[in-house]
């Protein structure tokens, strides 16, 4: 085949930032580590609802409503702030800010789902009631789905530092020793969160199981 031809039918290199742009691009031990830390932290929230001296998410902020029309009750947590609004249930989260539209995060998994909407009703309580969320589509959405993933995974990281300054780590850690599937230690859930947030992985030249062992439980106290 003539250079001309393979030049001509290569994608150019814009063309092939374009579609990186466009797509998660997370690996599968990406995925695995972030889906059990999102499913130990929807379980310290639950904790943090519970705790001793007043419900930590209330004080954080969040508002509390609850479903009355079921037999099966089940709680939204819900924080307006300005431009914000986060919702916190047992099965996952969302979070949604003004021109970016709202992701919703699954509990156990590490991939997010987004729409073009920046806050939910208060009427939603269990999945089947949430709106449709897909994939970006084009290039303005994943500008402001990955601007969006990015922030929802800071708050989280933030609101972790806030636990620990208020109530102290040991409280932390009590909530991850009582999880059936503890994984990331307590003293490092922020710093995951952050490192997950800058998309560390990709900046160390280190396999991606040595990259989350200064995090793990297993990895022991450094």
């Amino acid at each position: 085949m003539p250079e001309s031809a393979l030049v001509r039918n290569s994608p150019s290199r814009s063309a092939r930032r374009t579609r990186a742009g466009q797509g998660w691009c997370l690996p599968r031990p990406v995925r695995s580590f972030g889906g059990r830390l999102m499913g130990q932290q929807v379980w310290s929230w639950g904790r943090d609802v519970e705790y001793p001296d007043g419900n930590l998410l209330m004080q954080f902020g969040f508002e509390r409503h609850r479903d009355r029309t079921t037999a099966e009750r089940s709680t939204c947590y819900r924080l307006d702030r300005d431009q914000l609004h986060v919702a916190l249930w047992g099965f996952g989260m969302f979070f949604g800010c003004r021109d970016l539209g709202g992701l919703y995060l699954k509990r156990f998994e590490f991939c997010p789902y987004w729409a073009p909407v920046e806050s939910l009703s208060l009427d939603i309580h269990w999945p089947d009631e949430l709106p449709v969320f897909a994939r970006p589509r084009g290039a303005l959405q994943w500008r402001r789905a990955r601007k969006l993933w990015k922030s929802s995974l800071l708050w989280i990281a933030n609101y972790e530092a806030w636990v620990c300054t208020t109530v102290g780590l040991a409280y932390r850690r009590e909530c991850v020793a009582d999880w059936l599937r503890p994984s990331v230690r307590a003293e490092k859930m922020a710093a995951a969160w952050r490192f997950l947030s800058r998309r560390g992985w990709e900046h160390q030249d280190l396999s991606l199981s040595r990259a989350f062992k200064p995090y793990t439980i297993s990895a022991g106290p450094r």
